[in-house]
């Protein structure tokens, strides 16, 4: 079993300042909140109901209470279908454009723009991130605002790599809501950071003299078709937005990300995100990139972590995946690295993730040991509202 990446209590109590504070920040300790309460999530295998993936995408949607769902599914390297389900009265509209947040699915796509940039020479996989920041690095408290903020003095900002963030080993925490200290010295071990991604996004920002959105957009999003897709809210984003909602389909009231955050505020269709999907698996020298030197995180369960993805290793395959968290919405994409099949899930439910072991079955059909991971264990806003009628 993965250790805790923090004390219980030091997560509940980051849990209350946040939720006593209604800001952004608690957004992006979710992850690391459930990871740090969680034992570890069922092994057992979820009863799937019988019929094709759409049918089953509906019924796991009304059993499970997820007021919207859109599903990418790919089949040998080619995007087969997008699926949908609603289970919400009134239902949402939804259709082929329509949006979500990603939460975590950003770091995989923003882990591709970086190995694009480091095939074209303009970033080096062992080079210290802070020698792309002649300035130093200013760590704002809350990434969505400029102030209170720090620069970072500590001299073990030196040693992260490029590669480091990528396989979140930096030493960085998840997040740090006051000034940035080290969990673990860089290189030594696993340590999921969102941290070390906006750290990264600094660097390709000084380096393409572009903010991230921009930047994204014209490397990634147009080349790839991704039309409604963009790491900043705008209106048009907005337009086809569906609004999260709480376990009990109550709407969520979480903000707009209206700054650009590397490691979670992507805003994507399930369409755009398969088509990343595809266009990844398709590359076969990136593959080959992303899990060359995968770090160990749980071996017992065959988990590793490669460059922006997570891997899952068994005799026969190996899966590269992401999980995606953020309040009102839930991510899951996983997909096989032999066959070339795979999906991008994405919801408007914080009972989202209810659905990925299901469909990861439907789909990828085997025992995927990443479901016992403590990372897909304990949702505790889900279990509150589900257990207390607590819905916060």
């Amino acid at each position: 079993m993965l250790k805790d990446p923090m004390q219980s209590s030091r997560a509940m109590t980051s849990m209350r300042r946040a939720l006593l504070a209604g800001h952004a920040g608690f957004l992006l300790l979710m992850p690391v909140i459930s990871m740090s309460l969680s034992g570890c999530a069922s092994s057992s295998r979820t009863d799937l109901p019988s019929g094709n993936v759409q049918e089953t995408l509906k019924v796991l949607a009304e059993r499970h209470h997820v007021c919207a769902v859109a599903l990418a599914v790919v089949k040998n390297r080619q995007l087969a279908s997008i699926d949908s389900a609603t289970a919400c009265s009134p239902a949402s509209a939804l259709d082929a454009d329509s949006v979500f947040q990603a939460a975590s699915l950003s770091k995989p796509v923003f882990a591709y723009a970086v190995l694009k940039l480091v095939a074209q020479g303009k970033l080096e996989l062992d080079a210290p991130v802070v020698k792309y920041l002649p300035q130093g690095y200013r760590h704002q408290f809350d990434p969505l605002k400029d102030e209170p903020s720090d620069l970072v003095t500590d001299s073990r900002l030196q040693a992260i790599t490029v590669r480091m963030v990528l396989n979140h080993t930096s030493g960085l925490p998840n997040w740090a809501s006051g000034p940035l200290g080290f969990d673990s010295a860089p290189g030594a071990k696993w340590n999921y950071s969102g941290e070390g991604y906006v750290l990264l996004q600094r660097a390709v920002e000084a380096v393409t003299g572009q903010p991230l959105d921009q930047f994204m957009s014209s490397q990634v999003f147009k080349p790839l078709g991704m039309l409604h897709s963009d790491y900043a809210w705008n209106e048009r984003i907005g337009q086809h937005l569906l609004a999260g909602t709480k376990a009990n389909g109550a709407p969520r009231a979480a903000p707009n990300w209206k700054r650009p955050i590397a490691a979670a505020s992507l805003y994507t269709s399930a369409a755009d995100y398969g088509k990343f999907l595809v266009t990844v698996l398709n590359d076969g020298d990136l593959m080959k990139q992303i899990s060359a030197l995968p770090v160990a995180v749980d071996p017992a369960l065959g988990l590793s972590w490669g460059l922006g993805w997570g891997m899952e290793r068994n005799q026969d395959d190996s899966y590269i995946w992401q999980w995606g968290n953020n309040m009102g919405y839930r991510a899951f994409v996983m997909a096989s690295g032999r066959t070339g099949d795979g999906f991008v899930m994405l919801t408007n439910s914080e009972n989202g993730l209810d659905l990925a072991q299901p469909m990861a079955q439907k789909i990828l059909p085997g025992e995927h040991k990443l479901f016992q991971s403590p990372m897909l264990g304990v949702d505790v806003i889900n279990l509150l509202c589900k257990t207390l009628r607590v819905c916060l």
